[in-house]
């Protein structure tokens, strides 16, 4: 039997593979970072706000990072164990738990495997053009842009693998976090009162 045999019975006997191979061939067109510290406009800004409040924050409002030393000072700011990080892990953890009620755990991990793999090459290179772009000669941004990007691609990867139907993606924070992204944005994290996005 040939590999691409193997996939076919694979995403045969579990249809939402299918999803995710779809879902990693988009990763791979989206423009991470091409519009970091522009102004938010409207649209991106009410979709900032029904992530934060997907998160359980409807009080945190989306605030524009100008450049990235300021970014770099929100992201060494930022609290792990903060209210909004715990929100988001315990996304996580329920939709990792139905993701394997669906799909086996090692196919479920090769699956993640490769859209995180994706993500990080088409990411790393966006952030490497914006930095560029903008004369960003910190060797860290392009590191943390680029984890992030993966972090937001593996928790959409996990939604798509979990979730029941197309509408409850389609407003869950993760689909929103990764929106967020595609518009070439980076969310930084809520602090306080303020969604800080670069």
């Amino acid at each position: 039997m040939t590999e691409s045999d193997d996939l076919r019975e694979l995403t045969e006997r579990y249809p939402a593979l299918s999803d995710l191979r779809r879902f990693s061939r988009l990763l791979a067109r989206i423009t991470w970072f091409r519009d970091i510290g522009d102004p938010l406009d409207e649209a991106l800004t009410a979709l900032a706000e029904d992530y934060a409040a997907g998160l359980g924050f409807p009080d945190a409002a989306p605030a524009v990072v100008l450049c990235w030393e300021d970014a770099r000072s929100a992201l060494e700011t930022r609290d792990y164990n903060s209210p909004a990080w715990e929100a988001e892990e315990q996304l996580r953890m329920g939709l990792l738990q139905r993701a394997r009620e669906a799909i086996p755990d090692p196919v479920l991990a090769a699956a993640l495997g490769h859209i995180g793999e994706v993500a990080a090459g088409a990411a790393e290179a966006g952030a490497h053009d914006i930095a560029r772009f903008l004369q960003i000669a910190d060797p860290d941004f392009p590191r943390l842009a680029t984890g992030s990007a993966v972090q937001a691609a593996h928790q959409a990867g996990l939604l798509l693998a979990a979730a029941d139907s197309d509408a409850a993606q389609a407003d869950h924070p993760f689909a929103l976090k990764l929106r967020i992204f595609e518009r070439g944005r980076w969310p930084l994290g809520i602090a306080g009162l303020s969604l800080n996005i670069f």
